[in-house]
Order: structure tokens, then sequence, then C-alpha cells
């Protein structure tokens, strides 16, 4: 059935905002990430609520919904995301990276299940992953629903590019106790485990990549946990925001770091040849010195994600990259062996410009979905501030939360 109204004018000359409808606009300081609802409240009960809590009521992220207030009717007040045209809605996803846009549909009675689409192709992937791995259930959205139109509100971002979410009745009323998805639940605060799991879900997805920004060339940048054992399985991935130009990029694993002189590194080169090289490492006492090389085959895109999986055991050192989001080769690329550092030290990564790289800095290195063992570690980010070096490094200090290490 069409809409009643085309746009957000004609509606708002016909109905009264705080009578018939609400909208609400909050954006934090510095925020790259909005999750959405433009049709909340008795539009589409459920895909309001869940986009604030994603949110934190716009403390983790920008948020926005645009609420339907009526006592019935509220499908009046639908506007299709393609010609959604509120003000503050523009605005706020106009100056974000990434979008979350939640919505509600039919579905198939008792079937609780998102359908997902988007121009955010990588975004898609990782929160259909987030989603599937905390056991929902997640389907590509059929093309009417599949938010592929670039005029699409989720599409708006800086990217040009975002995420749809089309959650099933079922699946908006599993969010609410006994299924009572009613304004009256809805306004009571009341919510279910799998509400806040579906939402931790989102999150994870959101929190599972850290921006590292380089600005200057030949200065060390590392993100750091401890390590309670010397054998170690690190695994990462990582992209870089531009090509290297003069000279190339620096993204590294690390272990048995005991200082800024002492550690193993699996490192990846983004070459100004776009190629993506593989080497495995030493430093120790500031030397720094190559064991072995492998060119992957592989070629770097501003963007395009490489993961890259490190292990060291006892003197054994092995390493091998692939393509993000691509099978896992079954055997090593590089393997070493080394006796100089046995101290358990700490693991993370590393990134570093070549000192004749000519990029327009800063350079923003993105790492994600960082594991030991197939155990995914949260960040706790502390940002240097003003050029004011923490003590601990050489750069901007990212520490990471309480691992779960097991030895190998």
């Amino acid at each position: 059935m069409a809409d009643l109204y085309a746009g957000y004018a004609a509606l708002a000359a016909a109905e009264t905002e705080g009578v018939d409808y609400s909208r609400t606009s909050t954006a934090p300081t510095g925020a790259t990430w909005a999750a959405i609802a433009i049709h909340g409240g008795g539009i589409e009960g459920g895909s309001g609520e869940i986009a604030r809590e994603v949110s934190g009521a716009g403390s983790r992220m920008a948020y926005y919904e645009f609420a339907g207030l009526k006592s019935s009717g509220n499908s009046d007040l639908h506007i299709t995301s393609t010609n959604f045209d509120e003000p503050q809605a523009i605005s706020l996803v106009g100056g974000v990276r990434r979008c979350l846009s939640f919505h509600g549909y039919v579905g198939t009675a008792g079937v609780p299940v998102t359908a997902i689409g988007g121009l955010d192709t990588t975004l898609v992937a990782r929160v259909t992953a987030a989603l599937t791995s905390a056991g929902f259930t997640v389907t590509t959205a059929p093309s009417e629903i599949a938010g592929t139109d670039p005029n699409n509100i989720c599409n708006k971002t800086t990217a040009l590019a975002g995420v749809q979410l089309e959650l099933s009745r079922a699946q908006r009323d599993a969010f609410f106790p006994d299924g009572q998805n009613t304004r009256a639940v809805r306004d009571s605060g009341a919510r279910t485990d799998t509400f806040y799991r579906y939402a931790a879900a989102i999150r994870a997805a959101y929190t599972s990549r850290g921006l590292v920004a380089v600005n200057a060339i030949n200065a060390s940048r590392y993100c750091l946990l401890p390590a309670p054992a010397a054998g170690v399985d690190l695994s990462a991935t990582v992209a870089t925001d531009v090509l290297a130009a003069g000279g190339g990029h620096f993204v590294a694993l690390v272990a048995r770091y005991t200082d800024g002189n002492n550690m193993y590194l699996a490192r990846l080169e983004f070459t100004t040849t776009q190629a993506v090289v593989l080497t495995l490492r030493k430093r120790v006492g500031g030397t720094e010195s190559l064991l072995v090389q492998h060119t992957t085959g592989l070629t770097h895109t501003a963007g395009g994600r490489v993961a890259v999986r490190f292990q060291v055991v006892g003197s054994a050192l092995k390493a091998k990259a692939w393509t993000a989001g691509g099978i896992e080769p079954a055997g090593w690329q590089v393997e070493a062996t080394d006796t100089d550092l046995t101290a358990a030290g700490e693991i993370g990564m590393r990134t570093i410009l070549s000192s004749a790289n000519s990029n327009t800095l800063p350079v923003t290195a993105s790492w994600g979905e960082f594991t030991t063992l197939g155990s995914p570690q949260s960040m706790a980010v502390t940002r240097s501030v003003n050029g004011i070096v923490k003590p601990h490094l050489a750069g901007a200090d990212v520490r990471l939360a309480t691992p779960t290490i097991v030895a190998l």
C-alpha cells in the first residue's frame, strides 16, 4: 500500500509533533556510527527500542528515532526509506561513516528472523556473523526490503553505504515479556533476555574494530595486553584507509613483547605497488631483523581487509595471511626458529609507516577480530591527548582488557 505522505514536509503539515509523532536525535562528539529507527513507536513496534538500546540512547553511537504516538493508525506515519527526508535524520546519518537502520516487517507467523541488506556489504557480513553466533536467524533481505537503493536513508552516510535490518514481527515480539509488543509494555521499559542478547550481538559487530591513526612516519603505535604464557596463537584482521605512497604501511601481530626493543612480529607490508608481503621478524636490543619473507599474492586496496595469524610455540614461529572473510590457508606460509626471546611478554598489534612514506597524514589502520586461540579479546582504549604521549609506549596507547590466553 502506498504511503499517505510522500515526505516529511507533507507529514509535518498534517500531523502534530508531540501528539501524533516524535523525533529524537542525539550524536556524541566524534560519533562515526549511527543506529536509527525511522518507523519507531507504533509504526513498527520494537524497532525504535532496539535502535535505542544498541546506541546506548546516543551514548555509544549517534541515535535517531521517528516514532508514531497515535492510539491507532500509526501506519499513516510510514514514509518509506527511500523517501525519508526528515532533516534531523538526514543531518545525523550524513555525519557518520556507518549506519544501522532498524525496521520491522510481518514475516511468517511465529518465526523470529532478521532480513538484512544495505550497501555496506562488509558491515552486513559482520552483523550477520554476530547475530548468527548469538543464536539468531538471519536471512538475506528480499529485493523489496533489501536496502540497496542509494536513496535509502541508511545509505546516506559519508561512505554512501549502510545496513538495513528488517526484524520479523515474531522477532520483535520476542523482545517484550509474554510477546506483548504494545505501547504500554514498550513504554514500561520491560524487556526480555532476548532483547538484550540481540542488542549485545549487534554491539559486538560495532566493537570488534579499533582505529589507529598514525600521524607520523617511522613511529610505532602498539595495542597490547599481557600474555601469561610464552606460547600463543594470535589472529586479527587489518586494513588501511589509503594506498601506500612513497613507502609502505607496516602492520604486525606482536608476541613476547617486553618493551619497544624486544619482541617477535608477524608483519604485513602493504607496498606502494599494492602487494601484500608477510614477514617474520624479531627485535632484540632495539635492532630489528628479518627472519623469513613471503609475498602473498594478495592485492592491497584502500579499506580492504587482510587476515593474519601468528603462532609462537617454544622456538617455533609461524604465520599466514589471507583475504578477510575468505578461507584460511591450511598450511603456514612462513616459518622460522629463533631462541632469542623466551619470556611470555605481551601480545597485540603494531602499526607503523615506512620512513619513506609520503601519504597525507594521518593514515588510519583499522584492526579487528583480534583473537587468541579463537577467543575474541576486547579493547579498552586510552588516547593520547594534544600530543601528550602515554609513558608506557611511544604513541597512542591502546590497552586490551582481561584476556583469556591458553598455554600451548
